[in-house]
């Protein structure tokens, strides 16, 4: 059966795939983004390319009536090179900010979707140092910026009542096409493989395929709902995740790279890869998910056959 989906963030890593997902189902999809024409190159074969800014109401908003599915993955990444503060609060307050118009504009729609899903991180929980301690979606977050913003980004989500609503508490996407671990895989190749130290922290992650597949069921399901941690059954360490990528890609052990080293090339953002929490997929797990890609070492393995 043909369904309706409103899609942000549509241009994204992880949106692209999603979208191309729903299309390729017989889906109309409608893509929400700054640059429709943009849009209409990465994400060929949608129903409708609007103009989507945040701060502003137009000719969107119309789309939203009468849909089925909303899918919420607009926002900047946090994690890029010499991250400043400012950066941080301005990206965190878009997405809140976006996620509050976005609800605003569901509850205003003579007929809003049956289904909400908007994205969300595992900072959530907030970073410290390296433990043994497991993280669930029932664990109270650790004091800090990170899981403040967070928390405040999910519930602009879950404001509105009229929709059932998902949130993806995403770890690390790993994926082929793009994001973090295609550079990885490339300067491990390059005999450049490395870890921050100590190496001790954990690194949740998840492979693409799986957080589409997770995305699909919610809309094929109604007994999803509220929070979900999208990671892999298999916990990590930062060190052990940088030995398969080299042992994967070919190449030579990792070296330690020293803390310092990512607060001067990460800035603000060393948090994210200096203090991993041991996030574990409790609910997913509980509703017997099949994950398609369970184990690192074979995402890790599908990922370098499609960088070749």
């Amino acid at each position: 059966m043909t369904e309706h989906v409103v899609m942000t963030g549509a241009t994204g890593l992880l949106g692209q795939a999603v979208a191309s997902a729903l299309i390729a189902r017989r889906h109309e999809v409608v893509v929400l983004a700054r640059d429709p024409e943009r849009a209409r190159v990465l994400v060929p074969g949608a129903a409708g390319y609007l103009a989507y800014r945040q701060g502003e109401s137009g000719g969107w908003e119309s789309a939203l009536a009468g849909t089925d599915h909303v899918v919420n993955l607009a926002g900047a990444p946090l994690f890029k090179p010499f991250t400043g503060r400012r950066y941080l609060r301005k990206v965190t307050v878009q997405r809140i900010e976006g996620a509050r118009q976005l609800v605003s504009a569901i509850h205003r729609a003579s007929r809003g979707p049956r289904t909400l899903i908007s994205a969300s991180s595992v900072g959530v929980y907030g970073f410290g140092t390296p433990s043994a301690g497991q993280v669930d979606e029932h664990t109270s977050p650790l004091p800090g910026e990170h899981a403040e913003g967070s928390r405040a980004w999910e519930a602009a989500a879950i404001a509105e009542p009229k929709a059932r609503t998902v949130l993806l508490r995403l770890g690390f996407v790993l994926a082929a096409k793009g994001g973090g671990v295609r550079w990885q895989l490339e300067q491990a190749r390059k005999g450049k493989a490395s870890y921050f130290a100590p190496g001790s922290q954990w690194l949740p992650w998840i492979h693409l395929d799986d957080v589409v597949a997770f995305i699909l069921r919610v809309m094929d399901e109604d007994g999803w709902n509220g929070a979900y941690n999208l990671v892999a059954p298999e916990q990590v360490r930062s060190r052990e995740f940088a030995e398969t990528l080299a042992h994967v890609a070919g190449a030579d052990r990792p070296r330690a790279s020293r803390t310092l080293l990512a607060r001067l090339f990460l800035g603000a953002g060393a948090d994210i890869v200096l203090g991993g929490r041991r996030v574990a997929p409790a609910r997913l797990i509980e509703a017997g998910f099949a994950f398609r890609y369970p184990h690192l070492a074979g995402a890790l393995q599908e990922c370098a056959g499609g960088t070749e």
